[in-house]
């Protein structure tokens, strides 16, 4: 894969919602039926599981921020189908929405919950849930981000030029990171925290306070992209495989699909559909305990196959609501079926595992193992 060139010309801005769903089009009915609002048996078995999760939410100034949280399996505490807490130390202050996704290793889809903080006392965040969905596993199968690897070493470059880019340690820690979480923010405040990966790097570096991130092909749900439409702020946190420190970014994003820029990150001729700009304007590499502690990468983190969720049968049974109205319609009733036969699960999770690595090898990844 190419370095971005440095820009020599302001690349073409895409500013509506019909630019977006001309190019990532719209997404399948089901996809935006998927979500549930509150958090049922399976996302309190996930949370129960997952030793880490990423957080984004907004300071009582407006400064967005995205972190990680957790460290150990069940660092969530689920008061009800409504209302769960967590710890957050370091003088986080949340105010409004949150969004966080809650990552199980070994596992690439993530269980995606949104809702707004309800109270703070002391380190710990209650938060009222909104909505629940599982994220497909795409992006972590692009990053790699649960292949075998040798703890690096830390970030400690001395940085070279202007910009919060040039930073000590920043562009080498980009240079190695093939994952991050992504926050933004609607324009009543609404918050949305996704996972973002890419082969071997997830965001380029193409100046001292430029940063580019590639929009591969997904569910079409653009909730991102949608979002910067209406605001521009976003954060961001990126991880290196078996490093515990975390790279956190502020800045302002747009959207472009300037060819010569997307030529740049291209895998086996293949570029991607669209790229963010981010004018970046805050970059930290900091040790992060609850990265530390969880042991993400370690075979103790990864739970056994029968110990763990089933990812694939939590979304099926997410969609039983929807039959209640009629508005899932066939897809909805099928996978529902599906969910509910014995030792059918793990055919579907085969079936989807190979549905993942046809569709990424079209994409150009050719590192996509099985599973």
């Amino acid at each position: 894969m190419r370095e971005p060139a440095d820009r020599t010309s302001d690349p073409h801005r895409l500013t509506t919602v019909d630019e977006i769903e001309a190019t990532v089009g719209r997404p399948a009915p089901i996809v935006l039926r998927k979500q549930i609002a509150t958090l049922d048996e399976g996302c309190r078995s996930v949370l129960a599981h997952s030793p880490v999760a990423a957080l984004g939410y907004r300071d009582a100034d407006g400064t967005g921020r995205t972190t990680f949280i957790g460290g150990a399996p069940g660092f969530t505490r689920v008061h009800s189908p409504g209302r769960f807490s967590f710890g957050l130390p370091g003088g986080g202050t949340p105010h409004g929405a949150v969004s966080l996704f809650f990552l199980l290793p070994g596992v690439g889809e993530t269980l995606r919950v949104n809702g707004s903080v309800a109270s703070r006392k002391g380190a710990r965040v209650t938060v009222d849930v909104k909505e629940a969905y599982v994220h497909c596993a795409q992006s972590v199968l692009r990053s790699g981000l649960w292949r075998p690897c040798d703890p690096p070493e830390p970030a400690t470059g001395s940085g070279t030029g202007e910009g919060p880019l040039h930073r000590p340690g920043v562009a080498e820690f980009l240079a190695a990171a093939p994952f991050l979480a992504l926050s933004t923010w609607d324009s009543d405040g609404g918050s949305d925290t996704s996972p973002r990966g890419d082969h071997l790097t997830v965001a380029r570096v193409a100046d001292g306070r430029t940063l580019v991130i590639p929009d591969r092909k997904g569910n079409r749900r653009a909730d991102t992209l949608h979002n910067l439409l209406q605001d521009d702020r976003l954060s961001l946190a990126a991880l290196v495989p078996g490093r515990g420190e975390v790279l956190h970014i502020g800045g302002r994003a747009s959207i472009t699909d300037d060819p010569a820029l997307l030529e740049t990150m291209a895998l086996r001729g293949r570029p991607p559909h669209l790229a963010l700009l981010i004018d970046v304007e805050d970059a930290e590499v900091a040790a992060n305990d609850a990265v530390s502690r969880s042991g993400m990468w370690t075979p103790r983190a990864e739970p056994g196959r029968d110990a763990g969720p089933d990812m694939i049968a939590v979304a099926g049974r997410h969609l039983a609501p929807e039959q209640a109205d009629g508005r899932g319609g066939a897809p909805a009733r099928l996978l529902q079926a599906i969910a509910a036969v014995p030792g059918l699960n793990r055919l579907i999770r085969r079936v989807m595992n190979r549905a993942y690595r046809t569709g990424l090898r079209k994409e150009g990844y050719d590192h996509i193992p099985r599973r």
